[in-house]
């Protein structure tokens, strides 16, 4: 099931295409989000989400923001919580003499950011329905119209919910 629902894209988006197509449109964004950042959370604060990397110099960073950490394994060897230290933004910075060394794994709660990512979806749709093949327009100096760079302006909106990478 969809976070968002067409009716509170109809809402905020005028726009002609049917019940069925902006459903197709609110899920394909939805799952991009899910897969950079993972699912979102429930009312019950029972979602956890898996990030495996490598960690670079003294920050690991997680793709979205953590309510909680549930546990951090670096090569295999689970890291106690005096081990780590999470700053909000994602970072998770090893303390001690030394940095993160070789693969890292990171089981997390995400905080509950549905809110902000209805409004992700609602903008991302918004943006969808008004690009345009044209860059920019001018007739005789009356009119004008300049086209924001589409992808930016996606990454943009994006990293409302996302860090890194977008």
């Amino acid at each position: 099931m969809s976070l968002t629902s067409v009716d509170e894209v109809r809402a905020l988006v005028k726009t002609p295409l049917s019940d069925a197509d902006l459903q197709v449109l609110i899920d394909r964004i939805e799952a991009e989000i899910t897969r950079r950042i993972g699912p979102p959370q429930d009312d019950e604060m029972t979602v956890t989400h898996t990030v495996t990397g490598y960690g670079c110099e003294d920050a690991f960073f997680l793709p979205g923001e953590a309510a909680e950490i549930v546990s951090v394994e670096e090569d295999n060897i689970v890291l106690g919580n005096d081990e780590y230290r999470y700053y909000a933004g994602g970072a998770l910075e090893r303390l001690g003499a030394r940095q993160w060394f070789g693969q890292v794994e990171v089981i997390y709660k995400p905080v509950d950011d549905r809110a902000a990512r209805k409004q992700v979806v609602i903008d991302l749709v918004r943006l969808i329905l008004q690009r345009t093949a044209m860059q920019s327009e001018n007739v005789a100096g009356e009119y004008s119209y300049q086209a924001p760079v589409w992808d930016a302006e996606a990454r943009r909106i994006l990293r409302r919910v996302a860090f890194g990478g977008l």
